[in-house]
């Protein structure tokens, strides 16, 4: 562009010129002037080429005739140190600040921009929404970056706005740079060599259209606010083509400013609706009732945006997600790794973030690791100190730490006394503990409240070297002090403790100025302890700061705790706590936005241009693999982002399932090492892992799991493990990390759902056992890892499953389980062509399930096939018992239209007796001698020499045999006599009744499945509580004889007398819970 079009960079011109430089002259043995542009207020401002890099640049050369005073070239050095200080794509950049050598006068040569400035572009006419919030969000960016380092600019007008054409003009849009900070008030008043401010007494600086009233008024006396009136100023005049104060004189444009009323915006021009409350507010004459920050002003003014489209469009223009000043290579899943500037950006703000945020009665934030707690301690702490610090010096209000609030507490501690770790396992003395530091660190910051007579000195004395010299004014943060005092003999803390409490407390009543205390991640300082001891000291510093703040209205502690800690103690207190406490949780729906969120701020895209998939699907894929918490997106986002531009569906399902098995499950047993004995030790951990066969699991296979972990036989778990304490403790473990989940039915819709236990959940860490539930579920997180552990082939996935927090699990997912279950356990015995018929028989049925069909159709429509009818019959032959009835139970099979033969299918009683087998059993009587008694068992249901009736069929079971009566009677009697001759412990009998088909040798159908199911019962299957009629009885009851709901309606009323309700049971097979009877 022409020089002629390049704007100055500082105030409108003025007249008057002394010495005038000519062109060609060199400044500062570097700067070449080549052409003049225009004149300011303090000096003018040359095209110049740098004459060592051969670049053209802008030179600002101070007016000779304003040289000569030293206020004068004291402000021109300050405008430089502004500029310079505020480095950034909003703010014009200054290369070089000198002295010239031969003219003496100051020079700054900077960036040469090339466009105009936003006055030139208003004489053209007014901006639209979209333009307006361009640049707005561009002067924001600029003056919040001001703000921060407690710059004020004092004189913010479109002449001082300057529209930067685009260098490449492929990109739409300009850019907006904030100029001339010549008479910006820095944070502390910059004085003259003789001690004088730079802005004198009585001076008005600024020019008068945009200035606020008490600038008007006392320009020494403003804070930042005055530049939100500015802006208010600047944004009414883009919309509406005029300023809102305007008058023909001085005087009367001064007093429209100070008591009149501007018209509002919407008589003057079609503005959005809400714009009107958004400039009163914004130029509201209290700066009290102004917006609290530039960024407040801009999402209030982003917010009025008259369609998504404006907003989209003006998001776009200016990077709505991300600061431009900010530059971040990748994503951040830790707060310390993030720009304090960036927080508001990255901040997702729910009902419970806003809470803890904006109230001022919210001092801690509760949460389990990753959720964000650092991140938003760090965020209010910004807040607070824009709030009680920005332009106004750091006398308000005193903030400890000055940096950000984490200190490793035991780090350098070269080893922990168990006398030191006895002590901190007591809520009282960890309360007393964090009394101490919080008291002394208040008091190290403010030495002063000493007096230093004899009875301190007295009082001093007591105190160790190191903890003396923090008591005298070397400044320490209170984890600090709670770290020298750990490291003391334990007799020598309690002596500190009780000689110097009171003194510390009485000392610290006599501060009358503002104290804030930023306390963060002790639970991560203090992750070697043992659980009650990490527990406490958490809880003991919550409950100090509480008892200070309650003592001292002055000091305010802020701080965070993990939910486990804080959900797992009690206090006489922490009633009062639970009011002053935030506990952080996120819906699914909260994780969605908030990872949109951040793809915005990160790769400036929304989340279905980051992916380039279904957003839905995509979306839910992700939330299936993580534990709930924010941070797990960002891992997972962050993996996605290095591969994402050859990324196809199988990619992103890959990325998301490795990084999700090798970090998130990596990081969880890290995080939860307090609360784990068995899964803490990484070897352990992987050797039991590499033992769970499927990723859903039956009560029995669980216990099957621990039995092979532990060591021990079935024997033990069947004469013991009811009632030992830790019989399911790996897998209690595994639940209490998230990785663990059941399956739980809606007591008012009888629906079922899966559920894994969430971050804001409490954490029980005394209790062992597990939830109930028919299935246990492993996390999708964890499946890969263990597919790994176990060597290849040894665990399976299940088809036909998803698997996730808050799904569904319909009846069809349990029948598919136990198809692949039983599949899986024939194993190698199975011929290649036969498991492929049952795996495509799945798929089928996964197929049709997808389209649409119902289950009930899709599945009555496969057991019609001609393939499931030769599957079964050669299931039938190879006696593959188990997977034939699943199959059934699958696909039941058709009702002939004609009436059925006897033999074909018939109401029968069925009794199952199952021997109670164990390795020691074994090892007791011998294999010959197990075969002996399988025999005796076999003589006596063939009622040889016993007078009991002949079973119609009587087939072996593996571990005992299925006997088939044309009554109950006859099947109970059958029961009743085999205690007689075998050890009743080691016999479990049970008896239903129902339709199935018979063959010579064999009996088979759904029916003879739900039989199996019933013998299988135990509590983890119970529907309710223990009622009165099961006279507290649990299953299951080895010896005595159980009875299907069925069964026991088969019997005459006098035979019933002798049996009790067990209770009622949610069982494979049954559509509904099924009552179990038991022998009394």
């Amino acid at each position: 562009m022409e020089a002629d079009k390049t704007k100055d960079l500082s105030a409108e011109a003025t007249s008057g010129s002394v010495a005038e430089p000519l062109a060609g002259e060199v400044i500062g043995q570097r700067w070449q002037l080549d052409a003049f542009i225009a004149r300011g207020g303090m000096g003018r401002v040359w095209r110049a080429t740098d004459l060592r890099l051969r670049s053209e640049v802008a030179l600002k050369l101070m007016d000779p005739a304003l040289g000569e005073t030293q206020v004068a070239r004291e402000r021109f050095m300050r405008e430089a140190q502004a500029a310079a200080q505020l480095r950034g794509p909003n703010v014009v950049q200054v290369l070089d600040f000198n002295v010239d050598p031969h003219r003496g006068l100051p020079y700054m040569a900077m960036e040469l921009l090339r466009g105009e400035d936003l006055s030139a572009r208003l004489e053209r006419g007014r901006l639209d929404f979209a333009e307006t919030l361009a640049v707005l969000a561009d002067v924001a960016a600029a003056i919040s970056r001001a703000h921060r380092q407690q710059i004020i600019h004092r004189d913010l007008k479109p002449g001082n706005v300057f529209l930067v054409e685009p260098s490449d003009p492929s990109h739409e849009g300009v850019v907006a740079k904030v100029l001339d900070f010549g008479i910006a008030k820095l944070g502390v008043e910059s004085l003259t060599r003789d001690g004088e401010p730079l802005t004198l007494t009585g001076a008005t600086l600024g020019t008068v259209s945009y200035m606020s009233p008490e600038q008007i008024e006392d320009s020494q006396s403003v804070d930042h606010r005055t530049d939100l009136w500015s802006m208010g100023v600047i944004a009414y005049e883009c919309l509406c083509g005029r300023r809102p104060f305007r008058s023909a004189s001085l005087v009367e444009l001064i007093r429209e400013i100070c008591l009149g009323t501007p018209p509002s915006p919407s008589k003057i021009a079609e503005v959005p609706p809400g714009f009107d409350a958004w400039f009163f507010r914004a130029c509201a004459r209290e700066p009290r009732r102004r917006f609290a920050t530039a960024d407040e002003l801009l999402d209030a003014l982003r917010a009025l945006a008259p369609t998504p489209g404006d907003a989209a469009a003006a998001s776009s223009a200016r990077d709505e997600a991300r600061p431009q000043n900010l530059s971040l290579e990748s994503w951040a899943s830790d707060a310390n790794q993030i720009d304090i500037r960036a927080l508001k950006h990255l901040t997702f703000r729910n009902a419970v973030v806003s809470e803890f945020l904006d109230s001022a009665n919210k001092h801690f934030i509760s949460g389990s690791k990753g959720l964000g707690k650092t991140l938003l301690l760090t965020y209010k702490r910004s807040l607070l100190s824009e709030h009680y610090q920005a332009g106004t010096g750091r006398g308000q209000v005193k903030f400890i730490p000055e940096g950000r609030p984490y200190l490793d507490l035991m780090g350098d501690l070269p080893s922990v006394r168990q006398g030191t770790i006895d002590l901190m396992t007591e809520l009282g003395r960890c309360k007393r503990i964090w009394g101490f530091g919080l008291r002394l660190s208040a008091l190290s910051h403010h030495p002063n409240l000493l007096r230093r007579d004899q009875d301190e000195r007295e009082n001093l004395a007591r105190l160790p070297t190191t903890l003396k010299a923090i008591a005298e004014g070397r400044q320490a943060e209170p984890t600090m002090v709670v770290k020298e005092l750990l490291a003391l003999p334990l007799k020598q803390i309690n002596q500190v403790l009780d000689g110097l409490e009171n003194f510390l407390e009485h000392k610290l009543r006599a501060l009358h100025s503002g104290l804030y205390i930023f306390i963060d991640k002790l639970d991560q300082a203090l992750r070697t302890l043992p659980r009650a001891a990490w527990v406490h000291m958490q809880a003991g510093m919550v409950e100090a700061a509480w008892d200070l703040m309650n003592t001292n209205r002055h000091v305010k502690v802020f701080a965070t705790i993990r939910e486990e800690a804080f959900s797992g103690y009690e206090s006489d207190i922490k009633t009062n706590l639970y009011g002053a406490t935030t506990v952080l949780r996120y819906t699914k729906h909260d994780l969605l936005e908030l990872l949109d969120k951040l793809t915005y701020f990160y790769e400036r895209l929304p989340l279905r241009d980051f992916v380039l998939l279904d957003v839905d699907r995509t979306f839910d894929f992700i939330y299936r693999h993580t534990l709930g918490r924010p941070r797990d997106l960002v891992i997972i986002a962050s993996e996605i982002s290095r591969n994402r531009r050859s990324l196809d569906v199988a990619g992103f399902e890959r990325i998301v399932q490795e990084t999700a098995a090798g970090m998130l499950v990596a990081n969880v047993f890290d995080e939860m090492g307090a609360f784990l004995e068995v899964l803490r030790d990484r070897d352990q951990r992987n050797r039991f892992l590499a033992l769970i066969p499927y990723d859903v699991l039956t009560q029995d296979e669980l216990v099957e799991v621990w039995c092979r972990f532990h060591g021990f036989d079935r024997e033990y778990y069947d004469l013991h493990g009811h009632d030992a304490e830790g019989v399911y403790h790996p897998f209690r473990e595994l639940f209490d990390c998230g990785l663990l989940g059941v399956v739980e039915r809606d007591s008012s819709t009888g629906e079922r759902s899966q559920r894994f236990r969430q971050p804001h959940e409490p954490v029980p860490g005394s209790q062992r056992q597990l939830p109930r539930s028919r299935e246990y579920l492993l996390h999708p997180a964890l499946q890969r890892l263990v597919a790994r552990l176990s060597g290849g082939g040894n665990f399976q996935i299940l088809r036909g499953l998803t698997i996730g927090h808050g799904l569904p699990w319909p009846r069809h997912y349990g029948l598919l389980v136990e198809v692949q279950r039983a599949l899986y356990r024939v194993g190698a015995g199975l011929d290649e062509a036969s498991e492929d018929t049952v795996l495509e028989l799945i798929d089928e049925l996964l197929r049709r399930l997808a389209r649409g069909q119902r289950f009930a159709d899709a599945r009555a429509e496969i057991a019609a096939t001609a393939e499931l009818d030769g599957l079964l019959a050669s299931l039938e032959r190879r006696g593959w018992d188990e997977l034939h009835l699943a199959l059934l139970e699958l696909f039941p099979t058709p009702t002939p239209s004609q009436r059925a033969a006897l033999t074909d299918r018939a109401e029968v009683a069925m009794l199952l007796v199952d021997i109670v087998k164990s390795t020691r059993m074994v090892q007791d009587i011998g294999d010959t001698g197990f075969v002996e008694h399988l025999q005796s068992i076999h003589d006596t249901l063939r009622g040889q020499g016993r007078g009991l009736a002949t079973p119609r069929v009587l087939k072996g079971t593996g571990d005992g045999f299925l006997a088939v009566y044309d009554d109950v009677d006859l099947a109970l009697l059958a029961a009743r006599q085999l205690r007689q001759v075998s050890d009743p412990r080691r016999l479990r009998l049970v008896i239903h009744r129902g339709a199935v088909r018979l063959s010579p040798g064999d009996a088979y159908g759904s029916e003879v499945h739900r039989l199996f199911r019933i013998e299988a019962v135990d509590e983890s299957k119970r529907v309710g509580t223990l009622s009165e009629r099961s006279e507290l009885v649990e299953a299951p009851r080895p010896g005595r004889v159980m009875l299907s709901q069925a069964a026991i309606a088969a019997l005459p009323p006098g035979q019933r007398e002798s049996f009790a309700c067990l209770g009622r049971f949610s069982l494979d097979g049954f559509d509904e819970p099924e009552e179990v009877w038991v022998e009394r």
